[in-house]
C-alpha cells in the first residue's frame, strides 16, 4: 500500500516542555478517496408477510429479520422506517429474540418500531396525512 507523503514543519518558538525540543507539525495532503455515505435501501411492500421472526445480533448490534425466503440484515434501527406500514405491524406484533443479558438492546429496536408506527413514519407517502 502506498504511504502519502507528509511535510514537517517546525515550530521555532515552541518547545514541548518535557524534552525543551523544538514542536513539529506533521501536515499531511487531502485524500482523494470518495466519502461514501450508506443509504438504506426500500422495501418492497408486504416484505414480511411470510415472517419467522427477528433477532439482534449482538457482535454487529444489528438486527435480522428471517422470513421463509430470505433473511434481512438491517445495521441501524432507524432503517426500520424503509419498511411500509403492514410489515411494521408485523415487527411491532412479535417480540424480538435476543439473550436477556442484552436487553437494552432488544427495548431500543422495539421502541422503535412502535415509534415508527405511532408516528407514521413508516414508507408509505401516500398513507401520510399533510394535515397532521
Amino acid at each position: 500500500m502506498k504511504i502519502a507523503e507528509s511535510d514537517i514543519r517546525r515550530n521555532p518558538g515552541v518547545r514541548d516542555p518535557i524534552t525543551k525540543r523544538t514542536v513539529k507539525s506533521v501536515i499531511w495532503p487531502p485524500t482523494n478517496k470518495e466519502k461514501i455515505i450508506p443509504l438504506a435501501r426500500k422495501f418492497e411492500k408486504g416484505i414480511l408477510i411470510n415472517f419467522k421472526f427477528w433477532a439482534c445480533v449482538l457482535k454487529m448490534a444489528e438486527a435480522v429479520i428471517v422470513t421463509n425466503e430470505q433473511s434481512i440484515r438491517i445495521p441501524n434501527s432507524y432503517d426500520l422506517m424503509s419498511f411500509h406500514e403492514e410489515d411494521i405491524l408485523v415487527l411491532t406484533s412479535q417480540q424480538i429474540c435476543c439473550h436477556e443479558k442484552y436487553e437494552v438492546c432488544q427495548k431500543e429496536w422495539t421502541a422503535v418500531a412502535a415509534n415508527i408506527l405511532k408516528n407514521l413514519l413508516f414508507a408509505d407517502p401516500q398513507q401520510r396525512d399533510p394535515q397532521a
